[in-house]
């Protein structure tokens, strides 16, 4: 792959900052100008307002309609980071909110038919949004520069990669499907989960061996698993709880071991999140 090189970062110029308000702007109708987080803010609510909308859809076009939410994701999130967005950016930088957007929205179909129920549902989607911006801006940004708030973007962006890999694997494993086609979705679910997760440590203008190595590792683990479960007679979200607890483990330990920070405390805490988890979902598995 042409990403596949060796070589130091290199200082982009003029590259948009928070500190420079003057930059990052962008004109849109009437010659207004429009700032990132003025352009978070309406991907935020256009994102909102469509989830809402589509509570109205029949059921033979929710499949269309979660698509296209998912490709003006893609669109409105390349229109939030316009003119930053270079090299592998334009593929790692929409991955994560592309991902969230179309397993929240799967998820938000499973919900019950009331207002009551799916319109804090869409509030908070909306604000997730929102922190996902922030989240590949600060990454676009520390891949410039040192920033203190990189650890917490690092934070939350594993936080939306474990709710993207519920959600999804929920959708996954409620259709009921062979234990080879779980595998392929699940692969196909957390490899560039796994990706994004661990480039985010590198920041890097390329996605060097190690991240790809290391993702389609640990994407295998969690593809076995998928297979064990598919044989398990567990309901689907304990099986989706499984997946995002397994990337909690393999992605939250990789990321500690590329910050060469990694010690058994932090293998221990890790591991026993995990036993618990597994245990619940012995319990609550009807074996009879």
């Amino acid at each position: 792959m042409k990403f596949f090189r060796r070589g130091s970062k290199k200082l982009v110029q003029n590259q948009i900052t928070p500190q420079s308000p003057q930059k990052g702007r962008i004109k849109g109708l009437f010659s207004l100008e429009i700032n990132k987080r003025q352009r978070f803010i309406f991907m935020s609510l256009v994102l909102a307002v469509l989830l809402l909308a589509s509570q109205t859809v029949g059921e033979s076009l929710r499949y269309q309609t979660i698509g296209a939410l998912t490709v003006a994701t893609i669109f409105l999130s390349i229109f939030a980071l316009w003119g930053e967005l270079s090299g592998v950016k334009y593929f790692l930088l929409l991955l994560l909110p592309a991902y969230f957007v179309a397993g929240a929205s799967l998820f938000y179909f499973l919900l019950p038919v009331r207002w009551l129920t799916r319109v804090p549902f869409a509030f908070m989607f909306g604000i997730s949004i929102y922190l996902l911006m922030l989240t590949s801006n600060i990454y676009n940004v520390a891949a410039i520069r040192t920033i203190a708030l990189l650890r917490a973007a690092h934070a939350v962006g594993l936080l939306f990669s474990l709710l993207s890999t519920f959600f999804l694997g929920n959708v996954l494993f409620s259709l009921h499907l062979p234990f080879y086609l779980n595998a392929i979705g699940i692969g196909v679910i957390v490899w560039p989960l796994y990706l994004v997760g661990l480039w985010s440590y590198e920041l890097e203008d390329f996605i060097s061996k190690r991240v790809f190595n290391f993702a389609l590792c640990l994407t295998l683990v969690n593809v076995e698993f998928a297979i064990a479960l598919s044989f398990w007679p567990t309901v689907a979200i304990n099986s989706a709880l499984a997946m995002a607890t397994i990337m909690y483990v393999l992605l939250g330990l990789s990321q500690f071991y590329f910050q060469e920070r990694l010690k058994p405390r932090i293998v221990f805490e890790h591991m026993a999140v995990a036993i618990a988890v597994f245990l619940v979902i012995v319990v609550s598995t009807r074996w009879g």
